[in-house]
């Protein structure tokens, strides 16, 4: 099946992207086809997803995590 892409500006992504990628225009809408259509599939609300990356920073500080005081933020800061 063959794809006429008849923006150019389209058509000049595309060959970037090909390029960029070292790769022929076919490969380089397929990837990113793929790429699109993993993101769609993966979504989750953005609550779902911050609840499991605090689970992991605490699973990651063991059982001897603490939380952070002002003065550490502020010194992260230059303040």
């Amino acid at each position: 099946m063959g794809l006429i892409i008849r923006d150019p500006a389209v058509g000049a992504l595309v060959r970037d992207l090909a390029r960029l990628r070292g790769t022929n225009m076919t490969e380089a809408i397929a990837h990113a086809l793929r790429a699109g259509l993993k993101r769609e599939r993966d979504k989750r609300p953005l609550v779902e997803r911050l609840k499991a990356l605090a689970d992991q920073l605490k699973a990651e500080a063991g059982p001897n995590g603490r939380e952070v005081t002002k003065e550490e933020i502020d010194a992260l800061w230059g303040q």
